[in-house]
């Protein structure tokens, strides 16, 4: 295996390879391979491949005279990732598509809970996408394809159907106090990790990387102010650039020397940025050049009498910041997700403050909860939202279908009917949370779900409640389901026993964890099942 190392080189720092190379006729070599001068051994001719754009074919000739290495085409692949010099095409993207499905494949599908595939997608899915979002912008088409593997999986495994969805997967992207699974939509993570550049540019300015940007790209002008038809840099710096419409409600300068602040097109006033504010003649109504700092404001600049009243505020700004002038470095800042504004980048925050909230979900506290088992609580998060595939919903999709309840054979199948109107179903949950519940106790689906969320119920009882109300779908629409497969029926004492039985394990795991919220949990549970 070849050994390599990356980095681009432009024009000027070829000196350093004048015994190597002629000079050079083009802004752009690749040079892969151990550079001396950049780490110290010589030059590997067998472990070196050079690589060039911009070179006519003569150039080319010359310079692989002077470079007797192999000769390499791009694209190629560094680290996982592709080294691209225009747009990435489906090709390009294609190795992250094929490495999720092959992932996909690899799992026993079929022995995983939609739970546990969600936690795949969480855990390992979501960071093999991350690591391509963090050096590229995916196109719209790849992200489509992305979401469409994401969501077959979660709802089919490793059959990949897409036919199966039973949420949408724009609401399965929802926070989950919105009623969503939690998982980030991918073209909103998109957007973040675009933004993030946007960041080091305006933070770091000891980054060789900053340095090189503003010196050949911004020409060491603003990064608000360049034009966005600008024909030089990579495709991705052209692709970062649209994004500035998004970035500059999300960067503020807090002014201290002002040497570090554009007058015109940075966020340091509580006008706004001034080029946005005051239009093209601001500049000529002001005196004030378009390239000029704060702190050239400030000492260049002599108050003027305007007839404007927004004029006269600029000018009032300019007067505070002289009466209150500080040294030191002036300091960028990012907004949160409070509508504050901070000296660090922090892209959860980011995320939810360019993201489409959505109202909270009351009853969110009552399906996600601490140490409740995930499979429980995403088949009642299902249930929640009514996409279970019940009688009622089986015959909408197809009027032939079978709609009767399986567990008493008389009404149509319906949630509220499922859960716990249906004389099985009723004899289970009574059995179970009678007692606990007392006067309270209802079978009604309208009526439980409050009582999951009453703030006045202890923590040690609410806990209890929701388990018992979760297992109890859980292990209901397994019965269900089992008997319309073929399987023998369960009878409603045996069922509610082993609901009791699992009830007892988990409360008993619970005493090892050593919070004190759940002390007397198993004692709770004997009381209310005395007989």
């Amino acid at each position: 295996m070849k050994a390599s190392i990356f980095f681009t080189l432009r024009a000027s720092p070829l000196s350093h390879l004048r015994q190597y190379s002629p000079k050079p006729q083009s802004d752009h070599l690749f040079l892969v391979g151990l550079v001396r001068d950049a780490s110290g051994p010589r030059i590997s001719l067998e472990k070196s491949t050079l690589f060039m754009a911009g070179f006519s074919s003569t150039h080319k000739e010359d310079i692989l005279q002077r470079f007797p290495f192999e000769m390499g085409t791009l694209p190629v692949r560094y680290l996982g990732l592709p080294l691209l010099t225009k747009s990435m095409t489906r090709s390009d993207y294609l190795p992250l598509i094929e490495k999720i499905r092959n992932r996909i494949t690899s799992w026993t599908g079929r022995f995983l809970s939609f739970a546990g595939r969600l936690q795949l997608i969480k855990s390992v899915l979501s960071s093999i996408t991350n690591f391509w979002l963090s050096a590229f912008r995916l196109p719209s088409k790849c992200i489509k394809e992305l979401e469409s593997l994401f969501s077959a999986f979660l709802w089919s495994g490793v059959e990949l159907n897409s036919r199966k969805a039973k949420v949408a997967w724009l609401d399965v992207c929802k926070p989950i106090k919105e009623g969503g699974l939690g998982l980030r939509p991918i073209s909103e993570a998109n957007t973040v990790s675009i933004l993030k550049p946007f960041w080091r540019l305006v933070s770091a300015k000891d980054s060789l990387w900053v340095s090189w940007v503003h010196v050949n790209l911004l020409r060491n002008g603003s990064l608000w102010s360049v034009r966005q038809t600008s024909t030089s840099g990579s495709w991705m710096w052209r692709k970062i650039l649209k994004y500035r419409d998004k970035a500059k409600p999300l960067h503020k300068m807090e002014v201290r020397s002002g040497l570090a602040t554009s007058f015109w097109h940075d966020n340091w006033c509580s006008l706004g940025r001034l080029a946005d504010v005051l239009g093209p003649r601001g500049c000529i109504d002001m005196g004030i050049a378009t390239n000029c700092s704060v702190a050239a404001a400030l000492s260049n600049h002599r108050r003027r009498r305007h007839r404007n009243e927004m004029l006269n505020r600029v000018e009032d700004e300019l007067d505070s910041l002289r009466s209150h002038s500080l040294a030191g470095k002036d300091i960028s800042l990012w907004k949160r997700n409070n509508g504050s504004f901070k000296g660090t980048f922090i892209s959860k925050d980011t995320w939810n403050t360019i993201r489409e909230t959505n109202p909270v979900c009351e009853w969110y506290k009552g399906v996600w909860f601490p140490h409740s088992t995930p499979k429980y609580s995403f088949i009642t998060w299902i249930a929640i939202r009514n996409r279970l595939a019940t009688g009622d919903r089986l015959l909408q999709w197809n009027a032939a279908a079978n709609g009767d309840c399986n567990l008493c054979d008389g009404n149509i199948e319906t949630r509220e009917h499922l859960f716990f109107s249906c004389p099985y179903s009723s004899h289970v949950w009574s059995a179970l949370t009678r007692d606990m519940l007392g006067q309270h106790y209802t079978t009604r689906w309208e009526t439980l779900l409050p009582l999951l969320t009453a703030p006045s119920t202890s923590k040690l009882h609410l806990f209890v409640l929701r388990y018992v109300f979760q297992i109890s779908i859980h292990s209901l629409w397994r019965e269900r389901n089992g008997r319309r497969h073929g399987e023998s029926p369960t009878p409603a004492s045996m069922l509610a026993k082993l609901i009791d039985k699992n009830v007892r394990n988990r409360l008993s795991t619970l005493i090892t964890t050593g919070s004190p919220t759940y002390e007397g949990g198993l004692r709770y549970w004997f009381q209310t099942h005395s007989r």
